[in-house]
């Protein structure tokens, strides 16, 4: 009998220790699969030349991370538990304030990945891991060593500095390393025209990223790519005045980007994305127009809208606003879209001539939209798609260095051969 009651007490506090370890073992995978879920979604950089902080946004669980300097040349390396490789990486400051840039590097073991930001000097780095809204992010704060760099050296404030940010693919490790323009090969402007001011505007950004394909490309990071080796191109051109109407990874409304335009006074605003469609095997660059119906569209809502009449370029704006008959205003606003449109049109096909020689075309002829983009009535506008990045031969090219230049220079020579035919004249003194 007594023998029978210790069996059942040893089978008892047997089930007790089997149950605690498979509660131990559980936990334990629990807690093992919140570190190994999460996953690096994002990195937004805040930057000065006294202090910079980068944010680590994660999904799907807390990180485990460490981190720790490295000298000559100055970096901080960060390593966290994630199996899967990072995309969207490096990325390329065009500043000088702190961070010079951020790439990947070999991580310590497969359980790991490891990101390195490059710095401008020795800084203290300290790090909080915080929780938003079910979503973790590590705040890396760093700190400039170097004493005389807490002294003010220039009026860029942290949000600026922060805009200059070009976020980069993995494949593009060289991309923007030097974006300052080369000397120019072009002839001084003829005598009595004056410069073309060309807004160029990169698709998409910050909360806006455009397409996005499996293998983490964004629209936003190759336009504003191919945004910025245009504007290197033109400044080499006499011919050319570049402005661009966003220069880092950030937002800006679609009704924001025109209005850039105008307040830069252009003479032509070029928008550069890249396509994406349902069906993989759509292939080839084109470039659309403000079709007829928008344009009717947006010539009433001017004509209604007074106090924008001011804002219109190339006198209409004086006319329309000292003017009380409405038929002359409705004129005014006729031939300056009219003639915005005309010149849209023509540079469209000349930017799709050049953009033949260099690969695929997916619409010989300019393509007619109800784009917000191009709706200025006093700026000619096209958008250009230098192709698809839904299609994986495409996506290879737009992410490629030297497809990206091509695109840039045949955007160029097609201004360019349209202008040297069409030169702007030159205000008499």
């Amino acid at each position: 009998m007594m023998k029978t009651s210790m069996i059942n007490i040893i089978k008892r506090w047997q089930t007790h220790v089997f149950l605690l370890l498979i509660t131990i073992i559980l936990l334990s995978n629990l807690l093992l699969s919140n570190a190994q879920s999460a996953t690096l979604s994002n990195i937004r950089v805040n930057d000065n030349l006294s202090e910079a902080k980068v944010t680590l946004h994660f999904a799907g669980g807390n990180p485990e991370y460490r981190f720790f300097p490295l000298h000559e040349p100055e970096r901080l390396v960060v390593d966290f538990r994630q199996s899967d490789q990072v995309s969207g990486l490096p990325m390329k400051f065009i500043n000088n304030n702190l961070v010079k840039g951020i790439r990947t590097s070999q991580p310590p073991n497969s359980q790991y990945q490891r990101i390195v930001i490059e710095l401008a000097n020795a800084v203290k780095a300290s790090a909080v891991a915080e929780q938003i809204n079910h979503r973790y992010q590590i705040v890396l704060t760093l700190k400039n060593n170097r004493a005389e760099a807490l002294q003010p050296q220039t009026s860029q404030s942290a949000t600026e500095a922060t805009n200059k940010l070009l976020s980069i693919d993995s494949q593009a490790e060289k991309k923007l390393a030097n974006n300052s323009p080369t000397p120019s090969i072009y002839k001084n402007l003829p005598k009595g025209t004056r410069q073309v001011v060309v807004a160029i505007d990169a698709g998409h950004g910050g909360k806006d990223p455009g397409a996005i394909v499996q293998n983490g490309h964004r629209e936003k990071n190759i336009t504003m790519i191919i945004s910025c080796k245009l504007e290197s191109h033109l400044k080499t051109d006499p011919m050319f005045k570049p402005v661009m109407t966003r220069n880092g990874d950030y937002f800006i409304s679609v009704a924001g980007r025109s209005e850039v335009a105008r307040k830069k006074a252009a003479d032509m605003l070029v928008s550069i994305h890249a396509d994406a469609a349902p069906n993989n095997r759509a292939r080839g660059a084109s470039v659309w127009v403000l079709s007829n119906r928008r344009a009717n569209s947006e010539l009433g809502n001017w004509l209604e809208q007074h106090e924008k009449q001011f804002e219109l370029l190339g006198g209409a704006g004086d006319a329309l606003a000292n003017g009380a008959d409405p038929y002359l205003s409705q004129a005014v606003l006729d031939l300056q879209f009219g003639n915005s449109q005309r010149v849209g049109y023509a540079v469209a096909l000349k930017v799709l001539r050049e953009l033949s020689k260099i690969g695929n075309i997916h619409k010989y002829d300019p393509e007619h939209a109800s784009l917000g983009v191009l709706r200025s009535p006093d700026i000619p506008s096209i958008l250009v798609e230098t192709g698809f990045i839904s299609n994986i031969s495409e996506e290879r090219l737009l992410v490629s260095d030297d497809y990206q230049e091509s695109l840039a220079v045949a955007i160029h020579q097609g201004l360019r051969n349209y202008f040297t035919q069409h030169p702007l004249q030159a205000a008499p003194k």
